[in-house]
């Protein structure tokens, strides 16, 4: 028996869209997987894990737990020596921000670092933060952001998301060195961009692919000047399982590919899907405005830090502490759109 196959890993959110990859890595390199889903009976939860896991040959259980009820999670992690921390609410507006995205986000964290606590057998627990936690609402063209970088910026009001991401990983370092140093388990932050790549469930299509399914799907008559730090998902996934296997692993793993403009990733879709009708004019950036009253995804927070702007992450760290290599974005953005294609979400 490999090593891989003697060590069962807990990844919480397994039926997100990064989770779901995640667990696939995990699978491929035999490990055993328990993956945690608000409800473990739910088929539209679990079917697409069930299937992969029927493919793969491997070993995957699931358990109910929810990250706002507290010690939800402590019969998820015991028994697991590994735990990947991936859940999380993925909302840019609310309601009620502070209860919908701050409060789920700070206390999903303390809850799976109070699970490891207690489940003495857990030595390492990677957590997914986000390069909102690094970045500041305020626009540095000029500058390259690192893993020394925090958000020092972000309000309820103008960005609750990258305020639960930074509240969130802030709140698992604080416990972490709170703890007494014998009693510590291993931990590690993954900080991904904006996350490209292949889905398996239409739950998947309302994440991070968003954006570019709009644009497949005509919602847009034009490319807005978007432009963010791209990764793909099968490379985050890539980063948690090296982050559980490299012993030397630790601290924080800012993980981006590079910066890329909207209006060039349809131009990858325009040359690989002749096919697929798709805009070819920019947007003015005041229409944006407009749309935003209408699409509640969107705030003029968001659009005036995101407009007509590029920022830079630097991904050094990641691949040569790691060793994580980082597929072309070309073929990030053509698998995800051929993904699309595959389960028939075009079609709608």
């Amino acid at each position: 028996m490999t090593q891989s196959q003697k060590k069962r890993v807990c990844v919480t959110g397994a039926s997100g869209f990064l989770g779901t990859h995640v667990i696939r890595v995990l699978l491929e390199r035999g490990y055993a997987v328990r993956g945690t889903v608000r409800d473990a009976k739910n088929p539209k939860k679990v079917e697409h894990l069930q299937t992969l896991a029927k493919e793969l040959g491997g070993d995957l259980e699931f358990v109910s737990a929810d990250l706002t009820v507290p010690g939800s999670l402590d019969d998820a992690v015991k028994g697991c020596e590994w735990v990947c921390h991936v859940a999380s609410a993925v909302k840019l507006t609310a309601k009620d921000p502070q209860k919908e995205i701050v409060d789920v986000a700070v206390h999903g964290t303390e809850q799976i670092m109070e699970a490891c606590r207690k489940a003495k057998e857990v030595k390492r627990l990677v957590i997914t933060s986000s390069v909102a936690a690094i970045y500041n609402e305020t626009p540095r063209p000029t500058h390259t952001y690192t893993e020394a970088d925090w958000n020092e910026s972000a309000t309820l009001k103008n960005n609750p998301y990258a305020l639960s991401k930074t509240l969130a990983e802030k709140a698992a370092w604080d416990l972490w060195k709170k703890q007494p140093e014998d009693e510590r388990v291993d931990l590690i932050t993954i900080c991904p961009a904006l996350v490209w790549g292949p889905v398996y469930t239409e739950a998947h299509l309302h994440t991070s692919p968003a954006v570019l399914y709009d644009v497949l799907l005509g919602k847009f008559p034009a490319i807005p000047n978007f432009s963010w730090g791209i990764v793909d998902v099968r490379d985050v996934a890539e980063a948690h399982v090296l982050a559980l296997e490299k012993p030397h692993a630790s601290g924080r793993y800012l993980c981006s590919n590079q910066a890329l403009w909207l209006h060039e990733a349809v131009q990858s879709l325009s040359k690989n899907f002749p096919n697929i009708k798709l805009p070819k004019r920019r947007l003015p950036d005041w229409t944006m405005y407009i749309v935003a009253l209408f699409d509640k995804r969107l705030s003029f927070g968001f659009l005036r830090r995101n407009l007509s702007t590029q920022t830079r992450f630097e991904n050094k760290h990641i691949r040569e502490d790691l060793g994580l290599s980082f597929r072309p974005l070309e073929q990030t953005i053509v698998d995800m759109c051929q993904s699309f294609v595959d389960r028939g979400f075009l079609k709608k």
